[in-house]
């Protein structure tokens, strides 16, 4: 990294993600706007490589995602019961005129 800006940027915005007082996507998007804009770091070919490494060691690593299968009978098994509720409401609305009749 040639840009003697974006190597001092890049030490204050890491001190501020490891006190927690910047996010790391944040950091990650203020690195990005500095390289669409100087001159220098667009002339650099090593920069993006460099601030890949960075992002890696910053962002959170991603979440596995789930199988659509998986999400279906998750569901299912959180509430237990269907999620009817509109069915039960009607059924107490029928049981309520068979008592006025």
């Amino acid at each position: 990294m040639e840009c003697q800006r974006l190597q001092k940027l890049v030490k204050n915005w890491y001190l501020q993600v490891q006190s927690e007082a910047m996010a790391p996507a944040r950091m990650v998007a203020f690195m990005e706007n500095h390289l669409l804009e100087c001159e220098a770091c667009l002339a650099d070919d090593k920069v993006r490589e460099e601030v890949e490494r960075i992002k890696a060691m910053i962002l959170p690593p991603p979440k596995a995602g789930k199988t659509p299968g998986e999400e279906d009978s998750e569901e299912e098994t959180e509430t237990g019961e269907p999620e009817d509720e509109e069915d039960e409401d009607e059924e107490d609305d029928d049981d309520e005129e068979d008592d006025e009749i």
